[in-house]
């Protein structure tokens, strides 16, 4: 599903027959694997769950929507030492791909008021299940407490972001 709320495309269909007392609840498990939605993500990973049921005695119609966005993993941002104004510092930039599939041609973005102007850095491949890491050093050039931002994009996976927030001391 678009971000307007337009749809892409049906993902899968199910059809099955319960039997459910008076009152009562039933919780079911429908999994639905990667495999089967990822030419269909757009946008901000929107996707919308649609359930529909008949009473068979009584012809009643029961049909509801659910819609939410697929949660993209987080880049782990952590600094290593102390942040002084003038001296270089260094984060660990941290990501462990959860799909299961390898992530190619993957760019690592990386910038922070004071701390770092923009930086487009080539990362290549990452494997299915693989973690990766990289050592990025810089010099801050204001103090006080500063925002450190990366993001992560491919074509597989997209808005994968990481802050670290990191206080900077003056230079004695």
């Amino acid at each position: 599903m678009y971000y307007t709320g337009v749809h892409k495309a049906t993902v899968s269909m199910d059809k099955s027959e319960v039997d459910l007392p008076p009152n009562g609840e039933l919780t079911t498990k429908w999994p639905l694997p990667y495999e089967a939605y990822q030419d269909q993500l757009v946008d901000q990973a929107a996707l919308m769950l649609t359930l529909s049921g008949r009473v068979s005695q009584t012809q009643q119609v029961l049909a509801t929507q659910f819609s939410f966005r697929l949660r993209t993993p987080d880049l782990v941002i952590k600094p290593i030492g102390e942040a002084v104004v003038g001296e270089t510092m260094t984060v660990e930039i941290s990501f462990t791909n959860p799909l299961p599939i390898m992530l190619k041609d993957v760019t690592l973005r990386v910038e922070g008021l004071g701390l770092e102007n923009f930086r487009k850095i080539a990362v290549g491949d990452i494997g299915s299940q693989a973690s990766f890491s990289r050592v990025e050093s810089f010099v801050p050039s204001l103090a006080g407490q500063r925002k450190l931002l990366a993001s992560l994009d491919c074509k597989q996976l997209t808005q994968v972001h990481g802050v670290a927030n990191i206080l900077v001391e003056e230079n004695e």
